[in-house]
């Protein structure tokens, strides 16, 4: 029983952090959306924002992150013309803060706001009737065309999101093995395969056709 009230007090702590944004010492932005966080609550619970925010030694100096203290989360919404990443430019939209504020509440709550995810998880749903190759239609992920948005996608959706929350990461899979031999001959997505182990077993195993 104490446990238990002990443990209530620490999630109500870490709620009210995150409400009051008191001592925060990280901005997150997402679109219009801008967050006050915390670098040991989110960094311990992220390996993306961990990296991001990471001090080199090294020659190359500091993230940018790591010395302006804010984080920009970019969104997935494209110009279906545009097919050269160097002309890609990242637009916001109304979904990517929308997942970016479940994200973040999860960090402070550890769990996710109940009736915002049954609504990302039904739109995910519908989605999943177009082609998985090419934009989902409402912006959670962006066309593979645009090789270095999509790799991107995958690192933040690996990095951000606990290894049991598969909805995300199956799209990135699916997606993966449907144009496999054309996407890796990309270097910035055969370097994230690389990066990702996770992501590299989930890919053999689909292939192999294995659950």
């Amino acid at each position: 029983m104490v446990a238990e009230k002990a443990l209530q007090m620490l999630l109500k702590g870490l709620a009210n952090l995150e409400d009051r944004g008191d001592h925060s010492d990280l901005m997150i932005i997402c679109g219009s959306d801008a967050y006050e966080v915390h670098k040991a609550i989110v960094c311990s619970q992220s390996e993306f924002f961990k990296l991001a925010c990471r001090k080199h030694t090294d020659d190359g100096g500091d993230f940018k992150e790591a010395q302006s203290g804010i984080v920009e989360i970019p969104s997935y919404k494209t110009d279906a013309n545009t097919t050269e990443p160097e002309d890609f430019k990242w637009d916001a939209d109304e979904d990517d803060p929308k997942c970016v504020k479940l994200m973040i509440h999860y960090f402070y709550h550890l769990d996710y706001l109940e009736v915002e995810t049954a609504k990302v998880k039904e739109k995910k749903r519908t989605e999943e009737n177009y082609d998985e190759a090419h934009v989902l239609k409402e912006g959670l992920l962006i066309d593979h065309a645009k090789i270095a948005g999509f790799a991107n996608s995958m690192m933040v959706i690996y990095t951000s999101t606990i290894d049991n929350d598969m909805d995300l990461r199956n799209v990135i899979i699916k997606i993966l093995k449907n144009d496999i031999t054309n996407l890796m001959k990309k270097p910035k997505i055969d370097q994230t395969v690389k990066d990702l182990p996770l992501l590299s077993h989930a890919l053999l195993r689909k292939s192999l056709n294995l659950p």
